[in-house]
């Protein structure tokens, strides 16, 4: 043991691809349930994620599912604010950006884009945030963020930027914009 020793790999220049498609999801439901409208009110929120959600107008897909009642009622702010032009919610497979050593995939729960920029958000309990998971999948989110900004933004595109929202703070009388500016950790790195 004397000899040996460990240096934390440094996140390698994501290949940023311009017309990446969108990965469809895989999605399943119980039989006997019903596809859900995204603004029904699912009782008991225990529930939420065996529904499968419908109705959406400015999202990339057609149905979603949902892990939490704070991701769908996300996903109504994102379609009642007039500042944002489409969504998603990624597919396991959109992303290639790795956390723990390079060793884990890391999956946003949202992708975002308005006017002035794309969004990647991620939703997580407030006791979560401060944990070594959830900041190490930040830190690489910002890295991938930065890669692909100085990308879009050499092409005439738009900047991404990393938005990490505590469950809380999601309330579906705010705008997204707000809970942008408030939460957006790639200013502070």
């Amino acid at each position: 043991m004397e000899h040996f020793y460990f240096e934390a790999p440094s996140f390698e220049k994501p290949i940023v691809r311009p017309f990446t498609r969108i990965e469809e999801h895989n999605l399943s439901k119980y039989s006997k349930d019903a596809i859900t409208h995204y603004r029904e009110t699912v009782t008991p929120t225990s529930a939420i994620p065996t529904k499968v959600f419908s109705g959406f107008l400015k999202s990339c897909h057609t149905l979603y599912k949902f892990d939490s009642k704070t991701e769908k009622d996300f996903a109504v702010i994102l379609e009642d604010d007039k500042q944002v032009l489409k969504w998603m919610r990624p597919a396991a497979s959109q992303f290639h950006i790795y956390w723990d050593h390079n060793s884990r995939r890391y999956q946003p729960d949202f992708v975002v884009e308005t006017a002035d920029g794309i969004y990647m958000v991620e939703t997580k309990k407030e006791g979560d945030i401060e944990t070594t998971e959830v900041q190490e999948k930040s830190q690489a989110a910002v890295e991938y963020c930065t890669h692909a900004t100085a990308y879009t933004t050499s092409n005439d595109g738009k900047p991404w930027k990393y938005v990490l929202i505590p469950h809380g703070a999601v309330q579906v009388n705010m705008s997204f914009g707000y809970l942008a500016r408030g939460y957006d950790v790639s200013r502070t790195n």
